[in-house]
């Protein structure tokens, strides 16, 4: 059956946990499964995020999330995706250093920070119910090695990126930070533009674009970030211009 919300579980040690550990944990889940709603779907309403219940138990604070309906907006059902798709995605990282389905880079690294023990907080764990409770998984040890080896740079070529960006950020310098759906692996790549192409950048959230430049792949070939170069919405002159100047071969980060 679909799920119906999203359970939180904090483990707390011998010490409670702190009210800031408490709150930035659920930030941080929630600021995941609106990216994960981001790379899903685009252009839709987004689901407002609504604390269902909070209870103690054996010394565990168990959080239930579950999504406002929000009537003719958007169906339920379809906003509640992203609560498997992070429950999903947490369990691939349990065993595979790679950026689960619907993952941008950043929500990788948002699971990796939630699995440090810190402030009271031994562990977190993440479960979908309807009903009842499915299965936990824990944002362990595993996930926070294999989050890390998941965007960190292995191999980097030249190349281009078509897709829609739903994620434009300014950055230091000028620099324009750029999150591109790509059309063919349907991935998130985070793209970095320079400040010569703010004003480019600033101009095609929510459009369809290609970007050209250098490539960033983990081990597992994975697109996770790129250093762009060229943003264009004509892709077959994009692409053309980039074949031209590729290079013969690939580097590979020494990172």
């Amino acid at each position: 059956m679909a799920a119906t919300g999203l359970e939180v579980t904090l483990h707390q040690g011998r010490e409670r946990a702190e009210v800031s550990r408490f709150t930035r944990t659920l930030d941080e889940i929630v600021r995941s499964l609106r990216e994960i709603d981001e790379v899903y779907i685009a252009n839709e309403t987004r689901a407002t995020w609504v604390l269902a219940s909070l209870r103690h138990r054996r010394g565990n604070l168990i959080v239930r999330l579950e999504a406002r309906n929000v009537q003719a907006k958007r169906d339920l059902s379809d906003m509640l995706v992203p609560v498997q798709a992070l429950v999903d995605g947490a369990h691939v990282l349990q065993s595979v250093p790679a950026v689960p389905r619907l993952f941008t880079p950043a929500t990788v690294n948002r699971l990796a920070g939630l699995s440090v023990p810190r402030d009271g907080v031994q562990s977190v764990s993440l479960a979908t119910y309807n009903g009842e409770r499915g299965e936990k998984v824990d944002l362990d040890e595993s996930v926070k090695d294999n989050a890390a080896a998941a965007v960190k740079p292995f191999e980097i070529s030249w190349g281009t990126v078509t897709g829609r960006v739903f994620g434009v950020k300014e950055l230091r310098a000028g620099r324009v930070k750029l999150t591109i759906r790509d059309e063919l692996t349907r991935a998130a790549i985070d793209g970095e533009a320079p400040a010569s192409l703010a004003d480019v950048a600033g101009d095609v959230w929510r459009r369809r674009v290609t970007l050209g430049g250098k490539i960033k792949r983990n081990a597992r070939g994975q697109a996770i970030r790129m250093d762009v170069e060229r943003i264009g919405t004509d892709p077959a002159r994009l692409h053309r211009h980039v074949r031209l100047y590729r290079p013969a071969r690939q580097e590979r980060s020494r990172a």
